[in-house]
């Protein structure tokens, strides 16, 4: 050990000896196209590491060997290449990149930033202006359809709502799906602890403005650097700093609307009483059908004996109309950045607010933001971050995940019979408990009134720092430091009013928790980078520790005098209290190592070693290594001077990486409270221990292919994987006769099973038309994926409990017995049992897989953008194919009459009337049965699985830039004028509110799931 130290001190002395050959020292002043400096441009001596940048004035100084030629780049400018010669002063000026030349700078985790085209690896890049403006509460939605092998959806359409993120497909049945996510160097704790009945996003905590720019890891090669945590990915977000020069003022502020996406047809309440008739005299042929119509009428609280015109007289009232409703979108901001050559910061503040399309459901966030960076000394230099946010949310009756909570207006609203009045004639709501009335039907809730008596909130508080030390060495090593705070605190309260049916017999209750998460990490690196002639070192050795605990108190209690005392002491007896706490611990060794020779041939390799304290006793720690090449073919000789070539290469890696998203007790043994015995508390068996209990493991391989043509016109990357997830964590079930099932304890986590992802990536941006003042650019990604679960328990081919795992499908496959139409003769539904022969009846053993699952097969995003002199185009497409699921809301829509409440028109439409009329919707029966006990419901099986494809015009962005010579006299330096549509058409299939609430297990799929709001915004940007 001794030697290998002191040969390391001798290679890191050999590393810092100054070169001792002949110089002498430049200066000069670089500007702009216009001759004014431009400050932050890389100096750099060619075929060596030797550089420096620019002063605020653009001024430079830089020793340069003889016969040196210095290299000056910027991005948006292109680079040039000047001979020193024997010029002791040289200015320079730079021309912008109109064919953007300039090299694409990524994120590659811990502080390092490296040209695309020298990646080994597979990475996405969106910058922070394609998002600039857009109304939404979080980064992650931003990321829809932006990159190549990045499928996200919204969990439901509430403001500030949970989001799902999958990169490179779905990997795991029981741990987590969702990447890492870093900002700035902190490591985000997203789990949703707290937000009670409104969807909580972590995320939200950042406003999307501050962004300057977001990478996405996506193979091994770039993300095994960490380690345990980066089996689905990670997602690096950098947000905005100060540049050098006098400091500027922003004013940003745009208003605008939000409205349903979608409503749907429901029954009048003439039609509904037609189907309710039908329904009935389908199952009693015999009884006469004036019998027939009094009972219909009589059990939706009618008269027997109302007449034909008392009938046609009968209103409809429009519920759905009455709770999904246009909303409102405010947002301010305001934002200053500046500094020194040795100095700068940026520091912001926003509000944001925007309405769901839901009544009482709003999302409001406040944050400030301030980032400064200093040099303190020539070696030493620190960055310092703080974002500050409060995020207050409404949430509905039912909660936004979904449900079918009688009392949630999203779910029940389009239910209810629409003979049933929403105000009686004073204005006062219709059918409250205390009032006598019994509103008519299965649902007799005014979920008007239980959307304006319910108080659901959630009000977060969040704070995220970070704090970067940096200490040069030498022109070729430093050492970076870096600690980073991620604090969050979260109190929900529901309060269901004793006016409402629900919670009239307690007299109203109320429900509160708070919630604390703490969760910070501290890593330090060793780096290491130095150019020998052709050939390029770089290394870096690193540390890190990561520590994250959440805590809890919740508090029930029912009894309160009036809606007006509607807080904790003014409850009459508490029904419950109760307190969590829980935590990880993470650790961390990694290193990388690169060689490049010629900025032709690269190599790299990345090693870390995690320790977790989630996992068991002889499997707290593991390995996790990477190894990946690049030939960037473009530089060889042959291409290096092409006009038709400029940018080829190819990319090849395989790694390593870590999944666990699991419990922070998973491994462990457990007792949980058991009840009260004779006075004394008990405890008991919760769960079983495994120490054998590791990560699931994710084995990546990936082919690429970086391009470019006619000097950057033409540009992407096409890129082939292969993802195996090994190890996965399940639940092996345990036989009775062990002893060990008590407290429902029948099961032990272990890792079993294998999951295959195999996947096409392809990117292309182009400049389709560059003249005179204008400019048409295209962007078009696309993504296909096939998902397939290798391996199970040993010899079971279907995980037991869940018939959607099985070996040879892909994961959340849809299994069942196929329907097949209608019974031309009678009606009846009909379904195919295992032989393919027609059935009335379904049994297990004819349930099956059905040739598809809620998982996409493809998806991507299409971007067109015109710019003329000032103004500028854009619209956004984005899609997602290949998904096919049940559409639980229609299952709930599609009564006809069956029961007490309303239904779709298309079913009552399109319903089977006559013998020998082919159709897919069932004759309409009382309780959805023709003959009790002999045929299925026609609710039952795979009747309603739906394609869930879509296609939508996500953004459609027009801008106008106001001409300089008009704000010269008013001191203003730019102002930008705009107008944002968001989610303005869908193409689908799909009939009900939104496809886009299925798969991958986002809540309870689509049924009473707050729908996707359309919104139109208008703004201004004022730069002073």
């Amino acid at each position: 050990m001794k030697k290998v130290l002191q040969m390391f001190l001798f290679f890191w002395v050999i590393m810092a000896i100054p070169s001792f050959a002949q110089e002498k020292a430049v200066t000069g002043k670089v500007t702009a196209d216009d001759g004014s400096g431009l400050p932050g441009v890389s100096v750099t001596v060619k075929g060596t590491s030797k550089g420096t940048s620019t002063d605020a004035n653009g001024a430079y100084k830089i020793s340069v060997p003889a016969n040196a030629k210095l290299s000056f780049s910027f991005i948006g400018y292109e680079t040039k290449l000047v001979p020193v010669g024997n010029n002791s002063t040289l200015d320079v000026q730079m021309s912008s990149s109109t064919t953007e030349l300039s090299e694409v700078i990524v994120s590659s985790g811990y502080g390092a930033v490296i040209p695309k085209k020298e990646l080994t690896g597979a990475t996405s890049n969106v910058k922070g202006e394609v998002i600039e403006n857009m109304p939404i509460q979080s980064f992650d939605r931003a990321l829809q359809g932006r990159m190549s092998g990045v499928r996200v959806s919204s969990n439901n359409g509430t403001p500030g709502g949970a989001v799902s993120v999958r990169i490179r497909g779905v990997g795991s049945v029981s741990a987590g799906n969702e990447p890492l996510y870093i900002v700035d160097g902190v490591q985000v704790n997203t789990a949703n602890d707290g937000g009670g009945r409104v969807s909580s996003n972590p995320l939200s905590f950042l406003n999307p403005n501050d962004i300057e720019s977001m990478d996405v890891l996506k193979d091994a090669a770039t993300a095994a650097i960490y380690g345990a945590q980066a089996a689905n990915g990670v997602v690096l977000i950098t947000t905005k700093k100060g540049k050098a020069g006098k400091t500027k003022l922003s004013f940003n502020y745009y208003k605008g609307i939000t409205e349903p996406l979608k409503t749907l047809k429901m029954l009048s309440s003439q039609d509904y009483i037609a189907a309710r008739i039908e329904a009935l005299a389908t199952n009693s042929p015999a009884t006469p059908l004036s019998t027939i119509r009094g009972n219909a009428l009589a059990s939706i609280g009618l008269s027997r004996d109302l007449s034909d015109s008392e009938l046609a007289a009968l209103p409809s009232y429009d519920w759905q109309g009455a709770v999904y409703k246009p909303g409102q979108v405010d947002n301010y901001e305001l934002s200053a950045q500046g500094g020194t050559g040795k100095s700068t910061f940026y520091t912001s503040f926003s509000y944001n607010q925007q309405d769901a399309a839901l009544i009482n459901i709003d999302f409001k966030r406040i944050t400030g933001r301030v980032k400064i960076t200093n040099q303190i000394t020539s070696r030493l230099s620190m960055e310092l971050g703080l974002n500050l946010s409060n995020v207050k949310q409404r949430g509905p009756f039912g909660g936004s995940e979904g449900g079918a909570a009688f009392g949630a207006p999203q779910y029940s609203a389009p239910l209810i019979l629409p003979i049933n009045p929403i105000y009686n004639a004073d204005g006062s709501y219709y059918g409250l408990p205390d009032s006598g009335v019994v509103m008519p039907g299965d649902i007799n809730q005014n979920v008007v009134a239980s959307a304006d008596y319910t108080k659901a909130t959630g009000n977060t508080n969040q704070a995220i720092g970070n704090m970067v030390l940096l200490y040069k060495i030498n022109s070729a090593m430093f050492v970076r430091a870096s600690g980073g705070l991620d604090y969050r605190n979260i109190k929900s309260i529901f309060y269901g009013d004793a006016r409402l049916s629900d919670y009239n017999a307690i007299r109203g209750t109320l429900g509160e928790s708070v919630t604390d998460n703490t969760n910070y990490n501290l890593n330090a690196t060793f780096n290491f980078d130095k150019t020998f002639s052709k050939h390029t070192v770089g290394a870096l050795l690193g540390a890190e520790y990561r520590n994250d605990v959440s805590q809890g108190t919740s508090f029930n209690g029912v009894g309160f005098p009036s809606p007006d005392f509607n807080t904790a002491n003014a409850a009459a007896e508490p029904s419950s209290i109760g307190g969590f706490w829980t935590g990880v611990k993470r650790a961390g060794l990694f290193s990388s190592l690169s060689y490049d020779f010629g900025k032709k041939y690269i190599v790299k390799g990345i090693v870390r070693y995690d320790g977790s304290s989630r996992f068991g006793e002889n499997n707290k720690w593991g390995v996790f290594p990477s190894i990946s090449a690049k030939w960037i073919i473009s530089e060889e000789n042959f291409l290096k001077n092409s006009s038709k070539v400029s940018d080829l290469g190819i990319r090849l890696s395989a790694g390593s990486t870590g999944n666990d998203q699991v419990g922070n007790f998973a491994s462990r043994r457990l007792y949980g409270l058991n009840g009260v015995y004779q006075g004394f508390s008990g405890t008991g068996p919760s769960s079983l221990g495994n120490p054998n209990l590791k990560w699931e493991r994710n084995i990546t391989y990936n082919a690429g292919i970086d391009y470019g043509f006619l000097k950057g016109r033409v540009k992407g990357a096409i890129d082939v994987f292969q993802r195996i997830s090994k190890d996965l964590l399940l639940f092996r079930s345990i036989p009775t006769t062990n002893g060990f099932q008590v407290n429902n304890v029948s099961s032990v986590f272990e890792n079993i099973g294998e999951v295959q992802n195999k996947g096409f990536e392809f990117e292309i941006s182009t400049i389709n038309v560059e003249r005179n003042s204008f400019r048409w650019e295209t962007s078009f990604n696309f993504t296909g994926i096939n998902n397939k679960v290798t391996k199970l328990l040993e010899g079971v081919d279907v995980l037991p409990g869940n018939l959607s795992v099985r070996v040879g499908y892909p994961l959340n496959t849809n299994v069942g017995v196929p329907y097949i139409g209608v019974n031309p003769a009678n009606g009846r539904p009909m379904w195919a049992d295992i032989n393919g022969e027609i059935v009335y009846l379904l049994r297990a053993a004819d349930n099956r897989p059905l040739g598809h699952s809620d998982i996409s097969k493809n998806f991507g995003g299409f971007t067109n953008t015109f710019t003329y002199k000032g103004f500028e185009l854009s619209a956004f497409l984005q899609y997602d194919l290949g998904r096919v699921t049940q559409n639980l809301m229609e299952f709930r829509l599609a009564d006809n009459g069956a029961v007490l409440r309303n239904s779709l028109q298309s079913f009552w439409d399109d319903r089977w009337r006559t013998p020998g009329q082919i159709t897919s919707v069932p004759r309409p029966a009382e309780n959805r049965t023709q003959i009790s006990g002999r045929v299925a419901s026609y609710q039952t099986g795979t009747r309603f699985f739906q394609d869930a494809s879509y296609a939508r015009l996500k953004q459609l962005n027009a801008s106008y830039n106001l001409p300089k010579s008009w704000l010269a006299p008013l001191k203003i330096d730019k102002a930008n004028i705009y107008f944002q549509a968001i989610n303005l058409i869908t193409w689908t299939k799909w009939t009900g509110f939104d496809p886009e609430f299925v798969g991958d297990g986002n809540g309870n799929g689509n049924q009473g799931l707050i729908p996707t709001a359309r919104s139109f915004t208008m703004g201004i940007q004022i730069g002073l």
